[in-house]
């Protein structure tokens, strides 16, 4: 809510008030009454010295107009007190004149220059406390998250500066004023949202101090950005003087660090806008790639398998048959695959991917997965190196399955034919770590986070496919509270190291002998 009210305002009490003159007098009194009791000692010359030190008592301590008061009651007093004839008025040397001139002479100089002197300290006081005011501002627009948090910052800063109630209204997509993130109309009166609604059509300060609606009730300051009008600042029942000409500059300079503020934060939500929209737009045309691309070539290859098996089957030997046959299945398993990964990043992005975990041997979920790869790791050479051991892991066996197919899919497709891949695991300090390594290419300096950004594919890729089965291995892989990182192997190559913590004591394990797994 943007709408703040402050009982107590910023002001100062009046120091040239009656207090101060009486507290005048009564200085005056006093030092006469010090001067009396003390005349056998005291010479003349010290009784003058004993006035001039109220007149600057009075000077430094209550104000121009008291010190003035001041001097003039020391040299009726000196005169009635000290200068015979005593007890009256009246002056027997002219002589004592001069000492009567100078003593009001030099209370009217220090009572000027004193005066002179607080208000430079008003003065300096003011700009202090402006300057913390703006400091306390803008320490808490910068870290407002939103249009409504900043203005009901402002408001509370500007009726605590101010005096009365504040109120930020702005304009809304529809041209009118609100206050931001409110559906409902803002609390105040139809006159003083029509001060509100001048002073942002015209730009300029209106309403209670001003020459412009001056018998309102409230005063409105625009809040501008560069040549648009964001809204109004409304304060109603200001302080006197707060919109006076002495203030004005500093509640312009007030209105523009708020509409700073409100500016930063309206670009910045259309800058998330724009990316977001960036991305969606990204995100649409990759998919559109995969399905238009990845999954029409496997489409093709079985439909031109299918068609001649249909139309020439007859003409074609058991080995071309045979052939066709294997395309139709190959083809058949990849677009499987495709529409598999698409599948498993919807379900990982919507938070539908539910874990059924059980503790299971590593090894075993491994197996499954390089079973799966059989026809495909012909050639290659697979070494395992599970040591002796190793606890059980408390994963979803299938899904975790699917993050050994992916990635060794993903190394079939970036290294070269016939090279060797290694899959190794340990324990240490409470988790399991899993490197799945081969020695292709590697991934390019400062890639290591980009390759599981979705429908990423590099340049070396054989065999096509959508650029999603790394980040659902991340995916599969967070989601029971692990990581999955990659880096460049030492030799050639690139290794994708998962790390599984154990919060609990796994069951014991069966024993596990490193082997090497010709495929």
């Amino acid at each position: 809510m943007a709408f703040v009210t402050q009982d107590r305002p910023m002001t100062r009490d009046d120091a040239g008030s009656r207090v101060a003159y009486l507290w005048s007098a009564l200085l005056v009194a006093g030092i006469s009454v010090v001067a009396l009791l003390g005349r056998r000692a005291f010479h003349l010359p010290d009784v003058v010295m004993l006035y001039l030190l109220a007149i600057l008592i009075a000077s430094f301590r209550l104000g121009r107009g008291p010190a003035v008061a001041a001097a003039a009651l020391s040299v009726a007093s000196y005169d009635y007190f000290f200068v015979p004839p005593y007890y009256t008025l009246s002056v027997e040397h002219a002589r004592h004149a001069l000492t009567f001139a100078m003593m009001f002479g030099l209370g009217l100089v220090v009572s000027g220059l004193s005066g002179r002197l607080r208000r430079q300290e008003r003065e300096a006081r003011a700009r202090e406390e402006r300057t913390a005011a703006l400091h306390a501002l803008s320490r808490e627009l910068v870290g407002a998250a939103d249009a409504a948090q900043a203005a009901e910052a402002a408001a509370r800063h500007a009726a605590r500066v101010f005096g009365g109630d504040a109120t930020v209204l702005l304009l809304d997509a529809q041209g009118r004023l609100a206050p931001p993130g409110e559906d409902e109309p803002p609390a105040l009166a139809p006159a003083d949202l029509e001060v509100a609604r001048w002073v942002v059509d015209h730009g300029r300060v209106a309403g209670a101090g001003t020459e412009i609606f001056h018998g309102a009730a409230v005063a409105g300051v625009p809040l501008t950005a560069g040549l648009a009008t964001l809204g109004a600042l409304v304060l109603r029942r200001p302080a006197p003087g707060a919109i006076d000409e002495s203030q004005r500059g500093f509640l312009e300079v007030f209105a523009r660090q708020i509409s700073f503020a409100l500016e930063r934060l309206r670009l910045a939500e259309e800058a998330r806008a724009a990316a977001l929209r960036a991305r969606t737009e990204q995100m649409r045309s990759s998919l559109a790639s995969a399905v238009s691309h990845d999954l029409r070539t496997p489409l093709a290859t079985i439909t031109g398998a299918a068609t001649a098996l249909r139309d020439e089957g007859e003409r074609l030997d058991a080995g071309q048959r045979a052939e066709l046959v294997e395309t139709v299945c190959a083809e058949a398993e990849r677009m499987e695959r495709l529409i598999g990964n698409i599948l498993d990043m919807v379900r990982i992005e919507s938070g539908a991917m539910h874990l059924r975990r059980d503790w299971v041997p590593l090894e075993e979920v491994l197996g499954s997965a390089l079973v799966r790869l059989d026809a495909r790791l012909a050639g290659r050479r697979v070494t395992t190196d599970l040591p002796e051991g190793l606890p059980l892991v408390p994963v979803d066996p299938v899904l975790f399955e699917q993050v050994f197919v992916n990635l060794l899919d993903n190394a079939l497709k970036y290294t070269p034919a016939g090279s060797p891949l290694a899959v190794g695991a340990r324990f240490t300090s409470g988790a399991v770590e899993i490197e799945v390594a081969d020695r292709g290419p590697g991934i390019p300096a400062g890639q290591e986070e980009r390759v599981f950004e979705k429908f990423q594919r590099g340049a070396q890729e054989r065999g096509g496919g959508t650029g999603l089965g790394l980040p659902i291995c991340r995916g599969i892989v967070e989601a029971h509270g692990g990581t999955l990182v990659a880096a460049n192997r030492e030799g050639g190559g690139a290794v994708f190291r998962i790390v599984l913590p154990l919060r609990e004591a796994p069951p014991a394990a069966p024993p596990a002998e490193a082997a090497e797994v010709p495929a």
